[in-house]
């Protein structure tokens, strides 16, 4: 029984560095090693809750409606819908119109998701933030979580997505610093995906070599497998099928390296 609930962010300020794969993948990686999980959607787009194939239990029951709320506590367990995929995987499902909460500048309102989680019935969150530069997403997620992914592909927009968020992580710690607040969040770790086991382009071994130079990138590397694409437009779990066996074992691999 794992003692107490971790709360892990996958960031990155870039789109299209499989951010929502790895995100989708820990959480289901480790609702099938007997954790209980939430997966939040913090995204607009909506990508992991339309892979998932969950909807809200009611109009407007989504991740909005805790960004929206001065008193969000207990609205984690209550718009936690049930996966398919796992019995021990719920979403908290996102929509489109979450972006409006990024004009929302009131006092403390980057503190509702990190309230709106205590006491949830869960042993691990796992939240998909969206593709910002800061912002009030980003700190909801900030401050909601105690250890953070960074997702990147080999590719210059892959470094360069992990280069700004961790310049705004490095920024969120000092704003805490300054006003003599702990700091609890910690880096876990860069997530490659998408790696081709052909030989891969000068483009992308630079990449690469830019990412292991941060001595933080995880093994293994993901490999890229066509199955996962597939899969996301039918809102299946790519673990089922024998093509998605090896990134399966990769992301088993990186899931016990980062949750605790």
């Amino acid at each position: 029984m794992i003692e107490s609930m971790q709360t892990l962010m996958v960031y990155s300020e870039s789109g299209g560095v499989s951010k929502t794969t790895t995100a989708v993948s820990i959480a289901m990686t480790a609702a099938e090693q007997g954790r209980r999980t939430v997966l939040v959607d913090l995204d607009p787009r909506a990508a992991a809750t339309k892979w998932l194939d969950v909807e809200p239990s009611g109009e407007g029951l989504h991740v909005g409606a805790i960004l929206g709320d001065e008193d969000p506590q207990g609205w984690g367990e209550d718009l936690a819908v049930q996966s398919t995929w796992s019995k021990n995987l719920r979403v908290i499902p996102s929509a489109r119109n979450v972006s409006n909460r990024e004009a929302d500048r009131a006092d403390h309102a980057e503190l509702r998701l990190r309230t709106a989680l205590v006491g949830i019935s869960a042993d691990l969150v796992v939240i998909d933030c969206p593709n910002r530069q800061g912002g009030p997403l980003i700190l909801s997620a900030l401050n909601a979580a105690d250890s953070i992914v960074y997702a990147a592909t080999a590719s210059s927009d892959g470094v360069d997505g992990v280069a700004g968020a961790r310049r705004t992580v490095e920024q969120f710690r000092l704003s805490r610093t300054r006003i003599a607040a702990p700091i609890t969040l910690s880096e876990a770790g860069i997530v490659l995906g998408r790696v081709q086991e052909t030989i891969p382009s000068r483009p992308a071994v630079a990449s690469t070599d830019e990412l292991r130079a941060t001595g933080m990138l995880l093994m293994p590397l993901v490999p890229e497998r066509a199955i996962i694409q597939e899969v996301r437009l039918t809102g299946e779990w790519y673990g089922n099928y024998r093509k998605g066996a090896p990134v399966v074992a990769a992301y088993a691999k990186i899931v016990n390296q980062v949750i605790r």
